[in-house]
């Protein structure tokens, strides 16, 4: 259901908004603004906004991105043949390294395949025992603290 639009209405507060006489605004707000204005220009260049970053800062931030970006993508996207083929061989100099992590991961996929099967009941009992300590903390808790308040 659409409310009902009243044109008189619209004209008759605004007419009675021109009646009022302007706002003034606290004394205390031009300094507070122009003290946020003077800290935020004191600001070092890299906590400012990046457009407001020196243009050398600009260029080097766009650089090393492109990088990055290029790094992850293997350089096919936006890097020529030649760097593509030296990522490559980047690549393949890091083999033991890779080697190295696929044994590490297999280590703990075991220990969590492990934890998994036998740590199952030993999480519940270690779960109910925490529960149960909480629950005992809140009794002696109560118990001291109407000790402390009681009237004699």
């Amino acid at each position: 259901m659409k409310p009902e639009f009243d044109p008189k209405l619209e004209s008759l507060l605004h007419a009675e908004l021109k009646k009022l006489p302007p706002v003034a605004a606290p004394a205390s707000l031009l300094p507070s603004v122009m003290s946020a204005i003077a800290a935020r220009a004191r600001l070092p260049w890299w906590q400012r906004a990046w457009w407001d970053w020196p243009l050398t800062a600009k260029a080097a931030f766009l650089l090393i991105a492109l990088a990055i970006a290029g790094a992850f993508s293997g350089g096919g996207v936006m890097l020529d043949e030649g760097v593509s083929n030296y990522s490559q061989q980047v690549v393949e100099r890091f083999g033991p390294v890779t080697s190295l992590w696929e044994t590490v991961l297999t280590i703990l996929n075991v220990v969590g395949s492990l934890a998994e099967r036998i740590g199952q009941p030993v999480l519940l009992y270690a779960a109910i025992f925490v529960g149960l300590l909480y629950l005992m903390c809140l009794g002696l808790g109560t118990v001291c603290v109407r000790y402390a308040m009681k009237r004699a």
